[in-house]
């Protein structure tokens, strides 16, 4: 494992909804969205998050859904998670999600630089899917900009309105990315409607 202290990130590390398959990553199809990737300056503690994530192209971090507990038919708890922070560019970060020792989860949790700030949306197309295989109770696309809140290792992303009118029922929702540099961990957190709703922890491999 490397040192700790190289680590500076949260990844994402949820679907809203959605079913597991087997579909290979997705790739640079673009999400429906207000913005276009950018080079723009942003927020200096964005950027610092932006810049920490970055570094991580290439790592693999592992661990588990460990909340909710009592939700047996979830599809990111009790399975065994794997992240790889597959590609690296100076506007983007794209992380992929695997379940279960290797079976691709259809969902990768991207980082842009936009010009209204850092966004954070989940994409949940594979290489053989566009929007229109999209089935019922799949969503694409839906995120959040950076809120002011957050530090260099710890943001909030508050829905934005995009995911607002694709899913009216997760307007409320807010996901945070967390790391801890010392214990080399992190942490990706769903709330909606203020109440929690996912939570997962990650170890750097």
């Amino acid at each position: 494992m490397r040192n700790p202290t190289s680590l500076f990130l949260l990844l994402p590390l949820l679907a809203i909804a959605a079913c597991a398959t087997d579909e290979a990553p997705a790739t640079d199809e673009a999400p429906a969205t207000d913005e276009a990737p950018t080079t723009a300056e942003i927020d200096p503690v964005h950027q610092a998050f932006f810049e920490n994530l970055s570094q991580l192209c290439g790592e693999t971090f592992e661990g588990d859904g460990v909340y909710p507990d009592d939700d047996p038919d979830h599809p990111l708890v009790d399975t065994g998670l794997r992240n790889y922070v597959s590609e690296c560019t100076d506007d983007r970060v794209r992380i992929e999600l695997y379940r279960n020792g290797g079976e691709y989860w259809h969902g990768a949790w991207v980082l842009e630089k936009r010009e209204r700030g850092l966004h954070l949306f989940h994409d949940h197309l594979g290489e053989e899917r566009t929007e229109e295989d999209l089935g019922e109770g799949d969503s694409h696309g839906y995120g959040g900009y950076a809120s002011h809140d957050g530090t260099p290792t710890r943001q909030y992303f508050p829905a934005d309105d995009v995911t607002a009118e694709m899913l009216p029922e997760a307007a409320t929702n807010v996901w945070m990315m967390e790391m801890d540099l010392d214990a080399g961990t992190f942490v990706y957190y769903l709330e909606r409607h203020d109440a929690p709703r996912f939570r997962a922890e990650m170890q750097l491999r």
